[in-house]
Parts: C-alpha cells; sequence; structure tokens
C-alpha cells in the first residue's frame, strides 16, 4: 500500500518527505528501519520523532489485518472446501498431470511463445466455468486480451459470461501489486478461487541488484503476502515467470529472478517448445520442476 494513499490521514508533507528518501510504501516505512534511523534520514524540521512515532502507529493499525468472528471463519472454511475441485484444461492427461497442485502458489515458466499465459488462462476460464467461482488477473504488461479469453471459451463451447468473473487489475509496480492483494484481502470474496500474476518477473526483476539486499527483502516479503493469502484462503495463485540464462556459453534457460526464489513458491511448472524434425509440428511440453506436493514428471507432449 502506498503511503500517498493515505493523505490526509498522515501528512502530505511527510509522505513527500519519506519518498524522497526512497519510503514509498507501508512496507518501507514498518519494516525499512527504525523509527529514529528514518527520522536522521529526514529534512530538518519536517516532523519530530514523537509525530513520525505517531505516523507509524497510524500506519501500522490502517495496514494491519482485521480480526474474524467464528461464523466467518466456518464459512471462509467451507468456502476453501468448495474450492479443492481440481484444475480443468479440456486435456484428460494434462488435468491428471496437475491434479492435486490447486490451493498453492505455482510458478509457471519456460521458453518464450511455449504459452505460459495461455495455459494459465485455460485453466482459470475452464476451471470457474464448472463453478460459482471468480478469478483475479494482475496485468504487469497491459497485454491482458478479452479476445483472446472468449476464443478460448467459444473453443469450449462455455458462454461468455464466465468472463463476468474475470476481474482484471493492472499492477506495472511492486507498490500497485501490493495494493491489489491488500483490496482483495480486505473484501474477503469467498468466491474467488484463482489469482495470476502475469508476469512477476517485471515487477520483481528491476528491484535485485548484486550490491544491496533490499530488492531481495521485497520480493521475499512480497512472496510471503501471496503465500499467506493462499494458505488462508485456500486461492490458487498462479505466477507467470520469465526466463533467465543458465550461464555463459550455454544455450540453456531457466527460471528468472535468481535461486532463492525457487523457494518462495510451492509448484514450478516449466513449459517447452519442440519442433518435430520429421513433420515441422511445433510441440508443446510441460515438466514439474519442483513442487511440495508432486514427484517431478511430464504428461504426454501436446
Amino acid at each position: 500500500m502506498r503511503l500517498s494513499s493515505l493523505v490526509p490521514t498522515i501528512s502530505s508533507n511527510l509522505v513527500a518527505a519519506l519518498e524522497t528518501r526512497g519510503i514509498r510504501t507501508e512496507a518501507d516505512l514498518l519494516y525499512k528501519a527504525s523509527a529514529f534511523e528514518i527520522y536522521k534520514l529526514l529534512p530538518a524540521k519536517t516532523v519530530t520523532l514523537q509525530e513520525l512515532i505517531d505516523c507509524i502507529e497510524i500506519v501500522a493499525g490502517v495496514s494491519a489485518a482485521s480480526g474474524f468472528s467464528g461464523t466467518q471463519l466456518y464459512h471462509a472454511e467451507e468456502a476453501t472446501r468448495s474450492k479443492d475441485a481440481d484444475f480443468r484444461s479440456g486435456h484428460v492427461d494434462l488435468d491428471s498431470f496437475l491434479k492435486g497442485l490447486n490451493g498453492q502458489v505455482i510458478e509457471i515458466s519456460g521458453d518464450r511463445s511455449s504459452g505460459k499465459s495461455t495455459l494459465a488462462l485455460n485453466l482459470v476460464l475452464r476451471s470457474i466455468a464448472f463453478s460459482d467461482t471468480s478469478a483475479v488477473w494482475i496485468d504487469t504488461t497491459g497485454e491482458f486480451s478479452a479476445v483472446k479469453a472468449s476464443t478460448i471459451l467459444a473453443q469450449a463451447k462455455i458462454p461468455d459470461s464466465v468472463l463476468e468473473r474475470i476481474q482484471v487489475s493492472f499492477a506495472f509496480d511492486i507498490g500497485m501489486a501490493q495494493e491489489v492483494l491488500q483490496e482483495l484481502y480486505q473484501l474477503n470474496d469467498l468466491s474467488l478461487r484463482f489469482i495470476v500474476l502475469d508476469c512477476i518477473t517485471l515487477l520483481l526483476g528491476p528491484l535485485l541488484s548484486s550490491v544491496s539486499a533490499h530488492g531481495h527483502a521485497i520480493m521475499t516479503e512480497f512472496m510471503q503476502q501471496l503465500r499467506t493469502f493462499s494458505l488462508n484462503s485456500g486461492v490458487t495463485i498462479m505466477v507467470i515467470n520469465n526466463t533467465a540464462s543458465k550461464g555463459p556459453g550455454t544455450s540453456e534457460r531457466k527460471p528468472a529472478l535468481g535461486p532463492s526464489f525457487v523457494s518462495m513458491t510451492d509448484t514450478t511448472l516449466w513449459l517447452q517448445v519442440h519442433q518435430d524434425s520429421d513433420q515441422g509440428a511445433f510441440l508443446h511440453s510441460i515438466q514439474v520442476l519442483k513442487s511440495c506436493s508432486k514427484v517431478g514428471s511430464s504428461p504426454p507432449a501436446g
């Protein structure tokens, strides 16, 4: 959540001063440094130390998780159970391959044009079509295509009305993505079954640096927010990740965002495109690189 969204609850002058020091979100203010350290960073006479402490307490209160009654928790648990149905992709072998992966944070990575976003869109559309559930698509590129979604539904002979249960939200930086998550948490929509973040590389990649751990800390915190959201709600979260080179002298690729990102999701699916040397056709394959609930394997390519 951006601090600027809390004006006038907190002073606009203070927010402006904090932003010049790289403190733009509630996470920056609450976890980046102590109140005294932040106070020393601010221009003289911006606020008193006590006023800064009061501001931090206000931000902590606003961003804290709200409480739930026993009845709300019961209904939430019932809703979670209703989301336990497995994925529907329209392909029997693929459905069997993905069985048991719902209710997790799933990384989808792989070759360029291997169908990462298309796979996620197919799974979301076909899965919510047969249940009274919904999905949120967090678009970091501005490339979500309602036409493509409509085509998938038409091919599956599913009514276009399913699109009414998909909310598309734009997030072009990590702060915007955190705001979307915060809104979803506060909304507590029991029908929500899927969140897709396409693609996460554009949000986290620019933050990572070999000379500073700050970007890595932001990535760790954000991924923990996703896992906590999924764990508490039963929502399946799919994050689309680009690739990076395995190193000099090789054309092989690996999921982007560094080795530590591997442990920040529950499952990593790897997509590849192969060209049949005889027929010239392109074959798509999917593999589990790692999973907390499946042994790595691949279904038949298709």
